[in-house]
């Protein structure tokens, strides 16, 4: 179970092997600027929370290390995501437009998720000392990692836009990892519960990416929201077996950069592809909007 480098604004950044740890980053010290960020204005915050993130990302110091301070800036991080005036979509076209590339609450995104990649990959290659379980933390790194690309997805979602470059194989490939551990770790099985504590997300998340383009402004509601959570456990997600796609089943291909698609016809599908059964529900508000089936692999491939 290899941790990869990630993609676009998700990779790892090179790491300072030479640089001690900053006095910035002992617990204590974060703790006391965590809660100081939180009185500031959303603006400043955020800034704050970039550069900071942006610096630990480059720092190098032990997985579980990483993870502790990543758990102490959780609470503004969310807080962040909350708070933050949420810009119209013209206002996030024009961001893009003008060069920025990344809104500031897509790129604090980014480099949360960059520090949790590093965690994780360091907890990877360092075996953990004898008596030392390590699940927990592994587990919560995950978590948080669905936590950031649901954030981003549904973000671009309500801003009618494309997630940033490599967040849908994150998301395939966050759960393919999850899936490999549980698979293979036995050690990791006691605190894991079970395959389905990711699952729903997994498949929410899906749901969710084929329902953007023909919903409309319901998907920015709260009661889009608790139906799609329903409409997450009653999904199915299987292997496509020997007669690959079917109708009403969509392709979830996790070497493509974007959400499932639906096929007109046979379809030659890879041994990696799963297919999603989107339940009834949806698919019927999916049909009132006259767009229901018209979905179409996205042609960004993984390098």
């Amino acid at each position: 179970m290899a941790e990869e480098n990630g993609s676009g604004c998700y990779g790892l950044a090179k790491l300072d092997r030479g640089l001690a740890i900053p006095d910035d980053f002992d617990p204590a010290t974060l703790l006391a600027w965590s809660d100081r960020i939180t009185g500031l204005g959303a603006c400043q915050a955020v800034v704050g929370l970039i550069l900071k993130l942006d610096a630990m990302s480059r720092v190098v110091m032990l997985g579980s290390d990483r993870a502790l301070l990543l758990h102490l800036l959780e609470g503004p991080v969310h807080w962040m995501f909350e708070t933050r005036p949420r810009l119209t979509p013209a206002a996030v076209r024009v961001t893009m437009q003008e060069g920025w590339g990344l809104t500031l609450e897509q790129r604090l995104a980014c480099l949360v998720y960059r520090n949790l990649r590093q965690a994780l990959r360091d907890l990877d290659d360092v075996p953990a000392s004898s008596g030392e379980d390590v699940s927990d933390t592994r587990l919560w790194l995950l978590e948080q990692q669905f936590f950031v690309l649901d954030h981003q997805i549904r973000y671009a979602t309500r801003a009618r836009l494309t997630p940033p470059t490599g967040t849908w194989l994150e998301l395939h490939g966050r759960y393919q990892y999850f899936l490999d551990w549980f698979d293979g770790s036995a050690v990791a099985a006691p605190g894991m519960g079970s395959e389905s504590d990711l699952l729903p997300a997994y498949k929410r998340l899906l749901l969710l990416g084929i329902a953007a383009g023909s919903v409309g402004d319901e998907l920015n509601t709260e009661a889009f929201a608790a139906r799609l959570r329903v409409w997450a456990a009653e999904a199915g997600l299987e292997a496509p077996g020997a007669s690959g796609a079917r109708p009403g089943a969509w392709v979830v291909d996790p070497s493509l950069d974007g959400p499932p698609y639906e096929t007109d016809g046979p379809v030659d599908l890879g041994p990696r592809c799963a297919l999603l059964v989107p339940p009834p529900g949806l698919v019927t508000l999916m049909r009132a909007s006259g767009t229901a089936g018209k979905g179409a692999p996205p042609q960004q491939e993984s390098p």
